[in-house]
C-alpha cells in the first residue's frame, strides 16, 4: 500500500513524486517510456538543442560581420554530430531525473497503469500484470500530437514534432502545417540548416495567441531567412505516393512536392487507456477537469500537466505537480497562473507574460503602453541582433504592470525579469528608479517601462 501513486514521469509527474517523497510519503511512479516525459526526451530540451545548433551554424556562416574570416561558406552541418550533441543533453537530463528518484526513495515502475476502481491500479510491465493500491493518486499522462484527419502520422513522410528531432539530414523541402509555437520553432531550425521551408497557417497571423505586431516581426524575419509563409490557408490533401501537398490559399489551390511534412496543429491530452471511466472522473476532449488544487471530482485523485488541459508548458507542469503533491500530503495550496511566461525559441525569440495588448485593451480604458526597440540598444548592436522590441502594458489607475512582450535577442531569458515584475505586482512608478546594468539587453525593459509613463531616456 502506497501513500501516493503517480501515473506518468514527465515534468508534472516527477516533480510531484519528489515533492511528496520529501514530505515523508511512500511514493510510486509508473512510467511507460523514459523519465522526463515529452519535454526532456522529445520536446523542449532536444528541440532547443537543435535550435542552438542552427544558431551556431548561422553565426559561423556570417562570422565575417565580426571581422572573423575563413569560415563562411566552408562550414558544413554534420548531422550525426548534431544528434550526438542533442542526445548527450537528453541522456544527462534524464539521468538526473533517475538520480533524483533514487535519492528521494521514489519507487519507479516501468509500465502502463489504469484504474480498476477508485483505489486500485492495474499495472502492466514487461514481467506481467500486477495490482497496487494507494491512498492518493496523481495522473500525469501528458499529451500527444494531433494528426490531420486525412493524413495520419507515418514517421517517414508525415511527421510529428518528435519525428522531426531525429531526421538524418535537413529535408530539401519541408512543409509545416501550422504556424503556432511548434511550427515556427521548427521553421527556425530547418530554414537555417538549409531546408526550403513552407508554412501553412489557417489564421491571419503566425502565433495566433500573441499580438499581431509581435507576430508580424517574427513573420518578417522568417520570410527574410527564406521561409515561405501562407496565412489564411489550409492543407487540402497529402499524396504519399507522389509526395505532393495541395493547399488552399486566397489565390487558389497550390501544389508542391515536399520531402517531409511536419503536422503541428496542436496537442491533445492523453486521457484514453488509463481507466478514467472506471472511477467516474470527469474529462472532456480538452483534458481532465480539475479545481484550483488540481483535484478531480474524485477528491483523492489529482491530475496535472498537459492531461489536465490548461496551459501546455513544462514550467506550468512543474508548478501543478508541486501543488497536487502538497495537496495530497494534506496542505491547503492552490495554483497561481497570474505570471506564467510564454517562451517561443524562434529566430528572433518571442516571449511574453501576463496580458497581451488585445486582452489588456478589453480590460482597461486608457491603457498605457511603452515600447523600446532593440535597434536602439547598445548590446543588441554589439550582437548584431537588432530586430525586435520590448512592449510593456501598464493599467492607467495604479500603474501596475499587467503584461510584457518581447521579440528579439534573448527574449526567453529576459522574460524572467518581466515575470518577476508581474508576480510581485510591481508598478511602473516603482521600476522607474531601478538602475539597469549597462550595456545589457535588459536596459530595453527599463526603457519600455519608463516609456509607458512618457519618461523614456533613449527612446
Amino acid at each position: 500500500m502506497y501513500d501516493i501513486a503517480i501515473i506518468g514521469g514527465g515534468p508534472a509527474g516527477y516533480v510531484a513524486a519528489i515533492t511528496a517523497a520529501r514530505r515523508g510519503k511512500k511514493v510510486v511512479l509508473i512510467e511507460q517510456k523514459e523519465l522526463g516525459g515529452t519535454c526532456l526526451n522529445e520536446g523542449c530540451m532536444p528541440t532547443k538543442a537543435l535550435l542552438e545548433c542552427a544558431e551556431t551554424y548561422q553565426h559561423v556562416l556570417h562570422a565575417d560581420r565580426f571581422g572573423i574570416e575563413g569560415a563562411g561558406s566552408q562550414a558544413e552541418v554534420n548531422w550525426e554530430k548534431v544528434h550526438d550533441y542533442k542526445q548527450g543533453i537528453v541522456r544527462s537530463l534524464t539521468g538526473g531525473v533517475q538520480y533524483l528518484m533514487k535519492r528521494n526513495q521514489v519507487q519507479v515502475i516501468r509500465g502502463s497503469a489504469s484504474f480498476q476502481n477508485e483505489h486500485t491500479l492495474q499495472v502492466q510491465t514487461p514481467d506481467g500484470i500486477s495490482v497496487m493500491e494507494a491512498e492518493k493518486y496523481i495522473v500525469a499522462t501528458g499529451a500527444e500530437a494531433i494528426a490531420l484527419p486525412f493524413a495520419p502520422f507515418d514517421g517517414e513522410w508525415v511527421l510529428d514534432s518528435s519525428h522531426c528531432l531525429s531526421l538524418p539530414a535537413a529535408p530539401p523541402v519541408m512543409l509545416i502545417v501550422g504556424g503556432g509555437v511548434i511550427g515556427c520553432e521548427f521553421a527556425s531550425v530547418y530554414s537555417r540548416m538549409g531546408s526550403r521551408v513552407i508554412v501553412v497557417e489557417m489564421a491571419g497571423q503566425l502565433l495566433p495567441g500573441e499580438d499581431a505586431d509581435i507576430a508580424g516581426i517574427l513573420e518578417k524575419s522568417l520570410r527574410k531567412s527564406g521561409v515561405e509563409i501562407h496565412l489564411e490557408s489550409r492543407v487540402e490533401s497529402l499524396d504519399r505516393a507522389s509526395k505532393t501537398a495541395h493547399f488552399l490559399t486566397a489565390d487558389g489551390v497550390s501544389e508542391v512536392q515536399v520531402d517531409a511534412v511536419l503536422v503541428a496543429i496542436g496537442r491533445k491530452p492523453r486521457v484514453s487507456g488509463i481507466g478514467l471511466e472506471q472511477v467516474g472522473i470527469r474529462f472532456t476532449p480538452r483534458g481532465i477537469v480539475v479545481n484550483e488544487q488540481m483535484q478531480t471530482n474524485q477528491a483523492h485523485i489529482y491530475a496535472v500537466g498537459d492531461v489536465a488541459g490548461g496551459i501546455q508548458l513544462a514550467h506550468v507542469a512543474f508548478h501543478e505537480g508541486e501543488v497536487a503533491a502538497l495537496g495530497a500530503c494534506g496542505d491547503e495550496v492552490t495554483v497561481n497562473f497570474r505570471a506564467v511566461p510564454r517562451c517561443i525559441y524562434t529566430a528572433p525569440e518571442v516571449a511574453s507574460v501576463g496580458l497581451t495588448e488585445r486582452q489588456a485593451r478589453e480590460q482597461y480604458e486608457g491603457l498605457l503602453i511603452g515600447e523600446f526597440p532593440f535597434s536602439a540598444n547598445g548590446k543588441a548592436m554589439i550582437l548584431q541582433e537588432t530586430v525586435g522590441k520590448v512592449k510593456v502594458l501598464v493599467e492607467p489607475v495604479y500603474h501596475e504592470i499587467v503584461g510584457v512582450t518581447l521579440v528579439g535577442p534573448s527574449a526567453t531569458e529576459l522574460i524572467g525579469q518581466a515575470a518577476l515584475l508581474l508576480h510581485t505586482e510591481m508598478t511602473a512608478d516603482a521600476i522607474e528608479s531601478f538602475i539597469a546594468p549597462h550595456p545589457t539587453l535588459s536596459e530595453a525593459m527599463l526603457e519600455a517601462v519608463r516609456g509607458a509613463l512618457g519618461h523614456a531616456i533613449h527612446g
